[in-house]
């Protein structure tokens, strides 16, 4: 039935565009702008920061960073395939740590703003790649592999140069993935072949094949569980169980059960926290939930995405703050007790193993 209604979609979707808006090139700098999301307020609700497990908290990862950032647009040409990279830029030197980050199937980068943006202004160089064709014409997964990891060589043969498109403030030994659906997907199979990611922070990851008359196999692999044991480094798994099952003829699971975010944790091998959003969409993790068509195939959750998308950065950013920069500190909005409160709060359920 999964198979038939994404055949069914294909008509839906042929020729719409995903309502968002690639913003590369057009140079913006300044404080990072939440877009409306809003950390949750004062009186022991998310966000506040009173007395950690031990000490004080950290800053709240959920609110902008010190840094104010600029924007541009690049062209990168991989063997003869165009792919148009939007980069923010932390203001001062660096170097600093860098974050891939890559959409969904049939999203764009646009949709995804307020990550970079929010990445940028904690120290972050954020890269998100718009990887190309259309609904019927879409590299397979291991083309995609292949194009992220040939961002990753970019990265490292232009991480110094201070007059090219990374300013030379990128520091390569400080690498890594992010990617939502069919992006966190890609960012976990390149982590299977290549040690440069230290880690990698799947936001609602899909393992399935995607698309109209895409099936399993060596251009269509399956990470999970085949593949898990050859990641090695930590993993966030950010998802949502609303879209695992779903009934009627035209409803299709956006993230199935058997190929969701907790598939991936499940047969992780390596030091992996889970994070389920109560409520939320598969689409509820976007700056536009409501993108068009293609943001429609998703039923409805019962979430607050401002909420969702608050969350999700906070936890985004706290993670590398761990995991790249070596702050401990983080961790409280991970697994100590600034986790608590968002459990606490009803917003998320969570969990982790392997000395996570």
């Amino acid at each position: 039935m999964h198979r038939l209604v994404s055949i069914l979609l294909a008509l839906l979707l042929a020729g719409c565009g995903s309502g968002g808006e690639n913003p590369a090139g057009d140079g913006d700098a300044g404080p990072v702008d939440s877009g409306g999301d809003e950390a949750l307020g004062d009186g022991g609700e998310p966000g506040e920061t009173a007395d950690a497990d031990a000490g004080e908290y950290p800053p709240d990862p959920a609110e902008a960073g010190p840094h104010s950032w600029s924007r541009s647009g690049f062209e990168l040409d991989l063997a003869g395939t165009g792919i148009t990279l939007t980069i923010y830029l932390p203001d001062g030197d660096g170097p600093f740590p860098v974050i891939v980050f890559h959409h969904g199937f049939q999203l764009e980068t646009g949709l995804y703003a307020s990550y970079g943006e929010h990445l940028a202004s904690w120290g972050y160089v954020a890269v998100l790649p718009q990887m190309p064709g259309g609904l019927l014409d879409s590299p397979n997964h291991r083309e995609l592999k292949e194009y992220l990891l040939g961002i990753l060589d970019w990265i490292d043969e232009n991480a110094a140069d201070a007059q090219g498109p990374l300013g030379g403030k990128v520091d390569p030994d400080r690498l890594g993935l992010a990617g939502h659906s069919m992006g966190g997907k890609i960012s976990l199979l390149a982590a299977t072949q290549d040690r440069r990611p230290l880690c990698v922070f799947g936001l609602d990851p899909v393992d399935a094949a995607g698309g109209p008359l895409n099936t399993p196999g060596p251009d269509y692999p399956s990470v999970t569980p085949e593949l898990m044991g050859q990641i090695q480094v930590p993993l966030l798994l950010l998802g949502e169980t609303v879209n695992a099952t779903c009934t009627g003829f035209m409803c299709q699971a956006c993230a199935p059960e058997e190929d969701n975010f907790h598939q991936y944790y499940l047969h992780a091998e390596s030091p992996a926290l889970e994070i389920e959003v109560l409520g939320a969409n598969h689409m509820s993790f976007l700056d536009d939930p409501d993108c068009g068509v293609t943001c429609s195939a998703c039923p409805k959750g019962t979430d607050d995405p401002r909420v969702t998308r608050m969350l999700s950065r906070r936890y985004l950013i706290a993670f590398f703050q761990m995991v790249l920069r070596g702050e401990p500190a983080f961790q409280t909005y991970l697994t100590g007790s600034g986790m608590q409160a968002d459990v606490s709060a009803g917003l998320v359920a969570s969990e982790s193993k392997n000395d996570f």
